[in-house]
């Protein structure tokens, strides 16, 4: 299932999701501003039936109050809400990759899988770049990497 980009590489926010957002954004900001109290965020996310985790919420950082003022904005929450849907798009992309190299169904994938993978995406690495970037993961030398390391790899 391919989900509709916009421009800069983010899902787009469907009309309904859009609508939904907005009526639940608007619940928490109590003067009509346009904007809530950065800790109100979570809230606005259970609200629409959503979860999102601190250490997600940290990793959008950058969207988040720009100017430092202890509120976030809705342009500003759209932003993070397309970066959550991304994050969790890219998620399950990823799981569904490393299900599909778990050809075994251990719950690991051979650093040989791997090491195919790496030189088919065409970055140009050479054998020890690819050596280095297993050995990262593959921290026992067992030859085999379970789905965390595997995330760890594909995400840099």
């Amino acid at each position: 299932m391919s989900v509709p980009e916009e421009e800069d590489g983010l899902v787009k926010l469907t009309d309904p999701q859009i609508k939904n957002a907005k009526e639940c954004f608007q619940g928490f900001d109590k003067k009509g501003e346009e904007k809530i109290k950065i800790g109100e965020i979570a809230n606005v996310f259970k609200k629409m039936g959503q979860n999102i985790s601190a250490e997600m919420l940290e990793t959008f950082e950058e969207d988040i109050d720009e100017e430092g003022t202890g509120f976030i904005d809705w342009d500003e929450f759209q932003m993070v809400y397309r970066k959550k849907i991304q994050a969790e798009e890219d998620e399950r992309e990823l799981k569904e990759c490393f299900r599909v190299l778990d050809k075994e169904r251990k719950g690991e994938v051979n650093v040989n899988e791997i090491r195919h993978i790496l030189k088919a995406l065409g970055d140009d690495l050479t054998e020890g770049e690819i050596d280095d970037m297993i050995a990262d993961v593959d921290t026992d030398g067992s030859g085999w990497v379970d789905y965390d390391e595997f995330a760890k790899l594909m995400n840099g």
